[in-house]
């Protein structure tokens, strides 16, 4: 499927999202970082799925600290709204979240997942 068509049919978080999933890691991190300043125009629902490929991306390529950030932020958006994650995508930040616990210990430096987050 191509960019344009991607981009008119759910825009930048949700190209960021087919990236990710793509394996095409650091392109899903760069598109979702050129747009951070728009994330405050978002609904919940997509601020939540930014944040949560924006981390996984970053847990990827071993920026854990900016993935703690942000996969905490999904968590925290998650827990203010409760159905802002698709159960799809809340497993693989779960499941992210484990991973990113491995690497940073069993205690990643922050809030935990249902504790409240700072908003990046």
């Amino acid at each position: 499927m191509s960019c344009m068509l991607l981009m008119a049919c759910g825009g930048y978080v949700t190209r960021g999202r087919h990236l990710y999933r793509e394996g095409r890691y650091i392109e899903s991190a760069e598109l979702l970082a050129r747009h951070e300043r728009e994330l405050g125009d978002e609904s919940p629902r997509r601020q939540a799925e930014y944040a949560t490929y924006r981390g996984l991306s970053n847990l990827v390529l071993g920026n854990y600290p900016e993935a703690h950030r942000w996969m905490a932020f999904a968590f925290e958006i998650a827990r203010r709204y409760p159905g802002a994650l698709r159960p799809d995508i809340r497993l693989e930040l779960e499941q992210g979240w484990w991973e990113l616990t491995m690497h940073m210990g069993p205690k990643p430096a922050g809030p935990r997942p249902d504790a409240h987050a700072a908003v990046p």
